[in-house]
């Protein structure tokens, strides 16, 4: 398992990052301790462009994965812990999901019983996600190793297609590799990215 101390030095080529203790946790379920050791150590904060609004979090480049910092996480539960026009609560999100991060509106979800990290797709009519990581530092790694190639190709990264160029994607792949430790595993993970 990677520490939170190096994807912590991952994240801060991404935007602001601050410590962040559990008492920010507005949930009205207790914060999992994993994600309050991630929040202290690692706090993903980003930058403020409204003062009524506050820090936005961060995005990981071009993988356009968001993570809020942890007084708006509760937020994000929106739309699909419950419904976000009505406040109902939605009946098949299970209980033990919560959404740490999203991408387009897909959400990435820590799952407090085992640990787990699933992946789910947004408008689809149900909940049926499936798991991309067995734990939040494994998965934060991961999403780092590829959003810093991202990174450093730069206006390089996509073809005239708009596609990923191969070099780019096979360098995410040999660097999640060493993080997720299997080739299939790795090419999972960035078919999920829709890398």
């Amino acid at each position: 398992m990677t520490s939170f101390s190096r994807i912590r030095d991952q994240f801060a080529r991404f935007g602001e990052l601050r410590e962040q203790l559990r008492d920010r946790w507005n949930g009205d379920i207790p914060l999992p301790a994993v994600l309050a050791d991630f929040y202290e150590q690692v706090g993903p904060w980003g930058a403020t462009y409204h003062e009524n609004v506050g820090p936005v979090g961060i995005t990981l480049s071009e993988t356009n994965i968001s993570f809020p910092p942890l007084h708006r996480l509760w937020n994000l539960q929106a739309g699909y812990r419950w419904d976000a026009s009505n406040g109902q609560r939605v009946p098949e999100w299970q209980e033990n999901w919560l959404v740490v991060a999203d991408q387009n509106a897909d959400p990435f979800i820590l799952d407090i019983e085992t640990g787990r990290i699933l992946h789910a797709m947004h408008g689809t009519g149900s909940w049926d996600p499936a798991e991309v990581a067995p734990d939040l530092p494994t998965w934060a790694a991961a999403l780092a190793a590829v959003g810093l190639v991202c990174l450093e190709a730069d206006e390089d990264l996509r073809n005239d297609d708009w596609e990923i160029k191969p070099e780019h994607r096979a360098l995410a792949l040999q660097d999640l590799i060493a993080v997720l430790g299997d080739e299939q595993e790795a090419e999972c993970f960035l078919e999920i990215l829709e890398f």
